[in-house]
């Protein structure tokens, strides 16, 4: 045997190996099950408070049915007297636009109103945080969505609440393409991030509790927490 097969032969196994990862995603995405229609949100749940999720979708305005609209693929705000709107999907780089619109219009927020499918939940954390730092309500209102890493954002207000009407939903978080194998070979991340999301809720004044539904739902669905439930864990501060 020369000196080099072994080397060889470790290199040849690596690239096997790599092969292999790529064809398994690509099979994972071929058999990924298609996303749910906009009715099935409001369908019968398959286990207690969860449905399916569809973070590119929301309400229409005046409905609490499936008559659905685009949701944005990242935040956008608004801004009239005391008042801002958040909505849409939380995105790369957006608390450093929040910042940037609220520094533009020299205006303090007394109220957030919050309409989103949630996103990158980092960015979330900064967000809730300069929230906190602005001493600004928070908001859910009738026929609006917060879910996912949104419930984040919600909890940054002071006060906090939702008004029948209000979706408010929470999951596994999502990481990568296809979740099971980024998650499988970064653990210690997740872990960490996890850490983060704990230590945030509790500052925040939120029962890290709210964390159990999270975990316990796949990514692909959404656990909707009713009214009771955001009392008992502090999430909503005052009655909607």
């Amino acid at each position: 045997m020369t000196a080099n097969a072994a080397p060889r032969r470790a290199i040849r196994a690596m690239l096997v190996l790599q092969v292999g990862i790529g064809a398994a995603l690509i099979v994972m995405d071929l058999v990924r099950p298609a996303p749910p229609s906009p009715a099935d949100l409001f369908s019968p749940a398959t286990a207690p408070q969860t449905r399916p999720y569809r973070p590119d979708l929301r309400p229409a305005p005046g409905t609490d049915g499936p008559q659905m609209r685009p949701m944005p693929a990242r935040l956008e705000f608004g801004l009239e007297g005391g008042r801002m709107t958040l909505t849409g999907q939380i995105a790369q780089g957006d608390a450093a636009r929040f910042t940037r619109f609220v520094e533009e219009r020299g205006t303090r927020p007394e109220v957030i109103a919050l309409d989103s499918s949630g996103g990158v939940v980092a960015e979330a954390l900064l967000i809730g945080r300069q929230i906190r730092d602005l001493n600004a309500a928070t908001e859910v209102g009738r026929g609006s969505v917060c879910l996912s890493a949104c419930p984040y954002l919600l909890a940054g207000g002071t006060p906090r609440r939702v008004e029948g009407g209000g979706l408010v939903g929470v999951h596994q978080h999502y990481f990568g393409e296809n979740s099971l194998l980024p998650a499988f070979l970064a653990v210690e991340d997740v872990q960490r991030g996890q850490a983060e999301v704990m230590r945030y809720l509790d500052e925040m004044g939120v029962d890290v509790r709210l964390m159990m539904h999270g975990m316990e739902t796949p990514a692909r669905d959404i656990y909707m927490l009713d009214r009771e439930r955001m009392e008992e864990l502090r999430l909503v501060t005052e009655a909607g």
